[in-house]
């Protein structure tokens, strides 16, 4: 069943980011337009999906596992950190950066929260999503400052001005507080949030219309950072929660987390501060194809 279903989701983006590659190819998306895309989804259809994610409703019983996936969000992201950080030491900084951010972040939210919806039952979404919540903190906060240039500490007005940050801070209150939001504001962000697989694809497929795939094939970097990502970092997190000996179903979820392919963001993030676009798409998109083997693979470890 999780080959099908895994099979099936990529089937999906790789339709999405075929339309964004002949898109680009018959210059109905340029350089400029690919950029207003990024600028949108960055700042309007994210912050709204973040937001949307929060408006959830949970029962005090569920409340420990909550509390526990919340916890190991965080230590994975800090484990992860510090992995990767040794295992690309070699690289020249802009290929460190990509291939640290991509290992570090997967792409939870367009592939991991709707297949573990289907994998493991609606009470493990409600867990997904709460461990989005620590994903999206330090994505937007170390995991942005991996990729900017200028390493000077940024002002805190700078971060809280951020919009995925704002959103992060709205929807942890209407979390924490139980708010039902009517159904206007809930249907507006609802909508808004869908245009983030579709732009992300659509972005994404302009980047893939611009890679040389000969390079692709013999690009072992890219390679090695899919090794790291797909197989190391899984096995790395089953080991440790099996040490811990924390609950089956919050375990599952985490090493499924863990066991996606790169962040779509890292391609976004890349281009908005001038890094290696090239190489993050690459590794973007042959990690999403590698994932469809090396997914069922890692689920047989649970």
């Amino acid at each position: 069943m999780e080959a099908s279903l895994v099979a099936k989701q990529v089937a999906v983006l790789a339709v999405l980011m075929a339309v964004g590659y002949i898109g680009t190819k018959k210059k109905v998306i340029n350089e400029s337009i690919s950029k207003g895309m990024t600028s949108i989804l960055t700042n309007i259809a994210l912050p709204a999906l973040m937001i949307s994610s929060f408006n959830m409703t949970y029962s005090n019983e569920a409340l420990k596992g909550i509390l526990l996936i919340f916890i190991y969000s965080i230590g994975a992201h800090i484990i992860n950190a510090l992995v990767v950080k040794l295992l690309y030491i070699k690289y020249s900084r802009g290929k460190n950066v990509v291939l640290r951010f991509g290992t570090i972040f997967s792409n939870t939210g367009f592939m991991g929260l709707p297949l573990i919806y289907e994998l493991f039952g609606q009470e493990a979404a409600l867990y997904g999503s709460v461990f989005m919540i620590p994903y999206h903190t330090i994505l937007w906060t170390y995991g942005e400052s991996i990729l900017v240039k200028d390493k000077e500490d940024p002002p805190i007005k700078k971060i809280l001005k951020n919009p995925a940050i704002i959103a992060i801070i709205i929807g942890t209150i209407i979390f924490a507080l139980r708010v039902q939001l009517p159904y206007v504001a809930s249907k507006s962000l609802s909508m808004l949030s869908s245009m983030t697989s579709p732009l992300s694809m659509l972005i994404l497929g302009e980047k893939i219309a611009k890679i040389k795939f000969k390079e692709v094939i013999g690009d072992k970097d890219i390679y090695y950072g899919c090794f790291i990502k797909l197989i190391v970092i899984p096995i790395i997190s089953l080991v440790i929660l099996k040490i811990i000996k924390a609950p089956e179903l919050l375990k599952n979820i985490v090493v499924f987390m863990q066991s996606l392919p790169a962040a779509i963001l890292l391609v976004v993030l890349t281009q908005k501060h001038e890094g290696e676009v090239e190489l993050a798409s690459k590794f973007a998109v042959v990690s999403h194809i590698v994932s469809i083997f090396t997914i069922p693979l890692i689920s047989l470890l649970f």
